[in-house]
């Protein structure tokens, strides 16, 4: 694996994850938008959108074509989408990484998780020369944003659920030599309980649920006493939805129910973009089909 597919598909993931960035900033923003529609829509119908139909897609959130354009050609300089014509027809591609980064995601971000029976732990070890500190920065970053803890140092603690995304992230960044994974279980000195709140900032966790629940409540209230859901509106808001969502379950490590808070935000959550996907997704699916088609 050559240096610049290791910084084609580390920018991948880094956009497909995204940062935790206030949620009604980020639902606006046309690079994270574009990168929904191509990862929700796009792959039933081959990966590719036309460079009209997209447009017309964006012009219905709200954003503008220049913006929309701008965001495309940034895609395209790494590597994230592909330049392609289909007939006489101006389009774009999802790259081979891109789609590979969408599958891996899927699992993340739509697949309901449940916190989980205790099931010990993943340790990532790494140590990297200072020659190459920013490949050390690389990894810390992704590692951060799949919701892994720093314990010290160099070495960094998930739940035993992620073990498939820290080998994800050392196999796109290409540092196996660099990097030990073990499992484990905690055994002292202090309570587990205790040395988790110390490894996860659980007000972040919550501030960042609490901020999707109220931004898209009224949308839930109204989709549940609604036999009806007009088609734009089912993309526009689902598109939005699934944007704000996408970093959640990234930063948030999915831990053992015993060592949540009593009250946690992500429940509600969890349950109102659940209930929204279910009721907006295939209407805005169907939506997209038909203008891109």
């Amino acid at each position: 694996m050559n240096r610049s597919h290791h910084d084609e598909s580390a920018e991948t993931l880094r956009t497909f994850g995204g940062e935790p960035n206030d949620i009604a900033l980020r639902a606006n923003r046309p690079q994270s938008l574009i990168i929904t529609i191509y990862g929700a829509y796009s792959r039933t119908m081959g990966g590719w959108l036309s460079v009209a139909s997209l447009l017309n897609l964006m012009g219905e959130i709200g954003i503008e074509d220049a913006a929309v354009r701008s965001a495309l050609s940034r895609f395209k300089r790494r590597g994230i989408l592909l330049s392609e014509r289909r007939g006489n027809i101006a389009g774009y591609a999802l790259s081979e990484n891109t789609w590979r980064t969408f599958d891996v995601g899927d699992a993340r971000v739509l697949q309901r998780r449940e916190p989980p029976a205790a099931n010990g732990w993943v340790l990532a070890a790494f140590s990297i020369p200072e020659r190459s500190r920013d490949v050390r920065y690389r990894l810390r970053s992704r590692l951060a944003r799949v919701g892994f803890a720093q314990v010290a140092g160099g070495l960094w603690i998930a739940p035993r659920s992620l073990e498939s995304d820290v080998r994800y992230i050392v196999d796109v960044l290409g540092v196996h030599e660099h990097v030990d994974i073990f499992g484990a279980d905690h055994i002292g000195f202090g309570a587990t309980a205790e040395a988790v709140r110390q490894w996860w900032d659980f007000n972040e966790l919550a501030t960042q649920y609490s901020a999707f629940t109220r931004t898209y409540r009224e949308i839930g209230a109204a989709c549940g006493s609604s036999a009806h859901i007009d088609p734009t509106a089912a993309f526009a808001n689902y598109t939005r939805i699934l944007t704000s969502w996408r970093p959640l379950p990234y930063i948030d490590p999915g831990l053992p129910r015993e060592f949540l808070p009593s009250v946690w935000a992500g429940d509600e959550a969890t349950e109102l973009f659940y209930t929204l996907h279910d009721r907006l997704f295939q209407v805005a699916q169907e939506h997209v089909e038909y203008l891109a088609g």
